[in-house]
């Protein structure tokens, strides 16, 4: 999937596939987390479960514009396949996948005990907190082979 389209969410559909995490970001992953070895994998697919909506619409107001969110919006599953920097949480079992655009835009991923992915949340980041993970070695520069 390219672009996301919450549209497609009806009375039966509750869920749809992000895509999958690719090769080179889980190698990214695992360099710097060896212990996600056995979590991350390229067949498993990152869900966007349809209640994640109203909750990544908590942020709207952080963004520039309302148009700037729904781009982002839209653009959750190319941050993910091609984000400029990855941050891990390790207390919360997440993973950020962070993207310029005229705001550090991160979306967070919840690896689950039995390895199962799933869409958090999306908001923008300051400079300030960007740089903070930076110095603090909770983020990298994420750079596609």
């Amino acid at each position: 999937m390219n672009k996301l389209d919450i549209s497609v969410f009806d009375s039966s559909t509750h869920c749809v596939s992000l895509g999958k995490l690719t090769t080179e970001v889980i190698e990214s992953i695992i360099d710097k987390y060896p212990d996600y070895k056995e979590a991350l994998s390229a067949n498993r697919d990152i869900l966007f479960w349809k209640d994640r909506i109203s909750h990544t619409e908590r942020h709207k107001d952080d963004f520039f514009s309302d148009s700037q969110y729904l781009t982002c919006l839209e653009s959750i599953p190319e941050i993910i396949q091609s984000p400029d920097y990855i941050s891990v949480r390790t207390k919360d079992n997440s993973i950020s996948f962070i993207k310029d655009f005229n705001q550090h835009i991160s979306v967070a991923i919840r690896i689950s005990v039995d390895g199962k992915l799933s869409y958090r949340t999306m908001y923008p980041l300051m400079d300030a907190q960007l740089t903070n993970y930076l110095n603090k070695n909770m983020a990298w520069q994420f750079t596609k082979q």
